[in-house]
């Protein structure tokens, strides 16, 4: 997934690529709790995000919905097993618990998501 990001499978605007993790900021109490040195990132391609943690072996894909000011991801599967997996496995991503996220900026360089408990920023890789 997301070998081909700038090919014609663009189908999400700016959304489309590989995005990098740098800030993980807790929204009440303002502490970071990741950055880039984590390694996490988030492939979106067609109808698909994928999570991954370069350090692991393994990934998260999930379906996910694009609206102006919302992403909201679907049903979760790991892989290589494909088997569906709860929210709560997306935890060390930054994925809330009911899979949304408020978009509150996202240009072809950047992004900005947030939900009850945090802020994510991200830059294009």
């Amino acid at each position: 997934m997301c070998t081909a990001c700038e090919s014609k499978w663009d189908e999400n605007g700016d959304l489309d690529g590989m995005w990098q993790l740098t800030e993980w900021r807790d929204r009440t109490s303002g502490m970071v709790l990741k950055t880039n040195a984590d390694s996490v990132y988030y492939c979106v391609q067609l109808k698909l995000i994928k999570f991954q943690n370069m350090a692991q072996q393994f990934y998260y894909l999930c379906y996910f919905t694009q609206t102006p000011d919302s992403l909201i991801i679907g049903k979760v599967t790991t892989w290589p097993t494909n088997e569906e997996k709860a929210f709560t496995e997306l935890a060390p991503y930054g994925v809330p618990a009911n899979g949304r996220f408020h978009i509150d900026a996202l240009s072809r360089k950047h992004m900005r998501l947030s939900s009850d408990d945090a802020f994510l920023t991200f830059r294009k890789y």
